[in-house]
């Protein structure tokens, strides 16, 4: 039987930043939970930095106080830049991760750009982001299985695809290799 992987240390930031902006918001727990739509079991062991929660849980913890997913993510030290690269995701295998390459937010729009890979037979669950979001993906080697609520769509290295990520989804290895690709977020703040 395996380790458990251990969590990137960005988790320790997001754990000092939302309590931060949290007890800034004059919020408890319970609070901030009802208001995020997370439990307050999962909130108090992403605020320990014990918890590899999903991103979709992070969004929707930041839109609650108010902030952006960068802000969440970003070492007070940074004077507001997100730090590059910084591994947000880890799956169950070693070779599983998800990383934030770049972050911006102009005009009312959050665009994110990410180098993910799964390790083969490993999947990805993607809640849905927020209304009017999308993905443009890019796979760069393997073979990239796409579950979507309407189907699936199994791309290969050069293929893309766009797609509305406000709907549940998931990202799948289907193959012997790893798979890597590229994705692009495009949310409404």
């Amino acid at each position: 039987m395996s380790l458990p992987t251990p969590l990137p240390d960005v988790f320790a930031t997001v754990a000092a930043n939302l309590r931060r902006a949290r007890l800034a918001a004059g919020l408890s727990q319970d609070g901030l939970a009802r208001q995020a739509g997370v439990s307050r079991r999962m909130l108090v062991a992403i605020e320990a930095g014990e918890s590899n929660v999903s991103l979709s849980t992070l969004d929707r913890l930041a839109r609650a106080l108010g902030l952006r997913f960068g802000e969440l993510v970003q070492p007070l030290a940074t004077g507001g830049a997100v730090p590059r690269p910084a591994r947000l995701w880890q799956g169950q295998q070693e070779e599983s991760h998800g990383t934030l390459m770049e972050h911006i937010a102009h005009a009312g729009t959050q665009v994110e750009l990410w180098l993910w890979q799964l390790a083969a037979g490993d999947s990805y669950e993607a809640s849905p982001d927020p209304d009017g979001s999308h993905e443009m993906l890019l796979v760069l080697e393997g073979t990239l299985l796409l579950v979507l609520a309407g189907g699936e769509r199994t791309l290969s290295a050069g293929e893309t695809v766009t797609l509305a990520s406000d709907l549940p989804y998931r990202y799948h290895n289907p193959g012997p290799e790893r798979v890597r690709f590229s994705k692009n977020v495009i949310a409404p703040l």
